[in-house]
């Protein structure tokens, strides 16, 4: 096997460069070089990813037989997966099958809403990001009492109340199933060289947040290899932050960039139109496509949406 695989790999991609195929084709790669499936790891955000990946990976190499803790997954079914293995880690007694039934977790939001005077649905939002910054209940009070506003305080003692309920009922909602895997990999080497994988690839890495790429840098070993475009960014009112993939090197000292910049989608006028507003500069250097030349894109204002409708109606029937 080449030594050039093993490392850590920022793949910056452009829009239609193949950011999916450069996946599948180097893990049916990985498989064809018998590396042990128990050491393969590819992360997804989507279900339908994860499983559009592997059927892909099946179509080159064949059918696979790769446990529930390798393979193509998503972070949350690898969490889920942890939970399950690891039961006798966590801090609180688990239910038999731990991953809370929305319904619940719906219930519990509301009855702490209710109780500290805050909107349930706002509430859940809140939490979320608590989850995926990695903030304790404890500081989350912390930093609203030293904030003052009343309502950052009722905020952070519903949250108190929710997760306290949750783990009194031995489940976890989808963030908490990441945020707990975290907290006892970073807190117990023993149980984290379990969970060690030498070949990670990771899907979207732009839409990342802190507490993903923290679980990654506890469970990769030999060979990382992350893929995004930074300029797609599109999840950070859930604690996506695509700047963490755009400064890889500050989570992986020694990361090397590589550059996916053929675009097989756009025309070269839509390429010259996108390239002084993409996000990484470097990239947008090297973009280039080999399809036939287009019209050249327009900026058009409309005063409301059914104007709007109205001009896209008659682009379709061949308008002006």
């Amino acid at each position: 096997m080449s030594d050039c695989r093993v490392g850590r790999f920022q793949c910056l991609a452009g829009p239609g460069s193949g950011k999916s195929s450069v996946l599948v084709y180097r893990l049916a790669a990985l498989i064809q070089e018998n590396i042990s499936p128990d050491d393969l790891l590819s992360l997804s955000f989507t279900k339908i990813a994860a499983t559009n990946l592997r059927d892909r990976v099946e179509t080159l190499v064949g059918p696979l037989s790769i446990n529930r803790t390798a393979g193509c997954l998503t972070f949350h079914s690898l969490a889920l997966s942890f939970s399950q293995s690891e039961r006798s880690e966590f801090s609180f007694e688990l239910a038999e099958f731990p991953l809370a039934a929305e319904p619940t977790a719906i219930k519990v939001a509301f009855e702490a809403a209710r109780r500290y005077e805050t909107d349930p649905r706002n509430l859940r939002a809140a939490i979320s990001l608590f989850k995926r910054r990695r903030i304790r209940p404890s500081q989350a009070i912390r930093d609203a009492e030293l904030g003052g506003k009343v309502s950052e305080i009722k905020t952070a003692l519903a949250y108190k109340a929710y997760d306290a309920k949750m783990r009194s009922e031995g489940v976890l909602d989808f963030d908490s199933l990441i945020y707990e895997m975290v907290e006892i990999l970073d807190k117990k080497p023993a149980v984290r060289e379990r969970w060690v994988r030498d070949w990670i690839q990771l899907d979207e890495s732009q839409d990342m947040a802190k507490i993903e790429w923290d679980l990654v840098k506890l469970i990769s070993g030999k060979s990382l290899l992350a893929v995004g475009d930074v300029s797609q960014g599109l999840y950070s009112f859930r604690g996506g932050d695509s700047s963490l993939f755009a400064n890889m090197s500050d989570m992986f000292p020694g990361t090397r960039t590589l550059f996916l910049s053929c675009n097989y989608r756009s025309s070269p006028e839509i390429i010259d139109f996108i390239r002084p507003h993409a996000a990484t500069q470097d990239l947008a250097a090297k973009f280039h496509t080999p399809n036939s030349h287009g019209p050249v894109p327009v900026i058009r204002g409309f005063q409301n949406s059914a104007e709007e409708s109205a001009w896209v109606v008659s682009q379709i029937k061949g308008g002006p």
